[in-house]
């Protein structure tokens, strides 16, 4: 019993200092606090030229990272009304401050009652209905 007790120490030891020092180790989805980023829905003229020429979205989401760090294995899926995934955008890295356009320009088709899953290490998932 003590050894098992010693070794349950030992793991959540290493957990914790991979938690603290190394966070971009973690699995993605896993942490305290919400990914830090800003979602807008953009519908600019050139994505209503898209709609009206081709039938399909315009629009775009742009994801901005708010934090003054980076954020580590960014994973941003977007996913239809019966929760099958239409698009997904993965990224190792996303710098502070910087930002990332998806939409029509990407060939994603963005509907009404979608939803965009977004998720990375050291964070939980956030979730957001379109």
């Amino acid at each position: 019993m003590r050894i098992l007790s010693s070794f349950i120490g030992f793991v959540l030891a290493i957990a914790i200092t991979i938690f603290i020092f190394a966070p971009e180790r973690l699995p993605v989805g896993w942490g305290f606090k919400p990914v830090p980023v800003e979602l807008i829905v953009e519908n600019s003229l050139t994505g209503e030229l898209v709609e009206a020429v081709t039938g399909k979205s315009g629009k775009n989401l742009v994801i901005t990272n708010n934090s003054g760090a980076h954020i580590n294995n960014l994973t941003v899926t977007l996913r239809d009304q019966n929760k099958n995934i239409k698009h997904q955008f993965i990224t190792p890295v996303l710098p502070a401050a910087e930002r990332v356009v998806l939409g029509w320009a990407k060939n994603w088709s963005v509907d009404e009652g979608d939803e965009l899953e977004v998720k990375a290490s050291a964070f939980y998932a956030v979730l957001y209905a379109l």
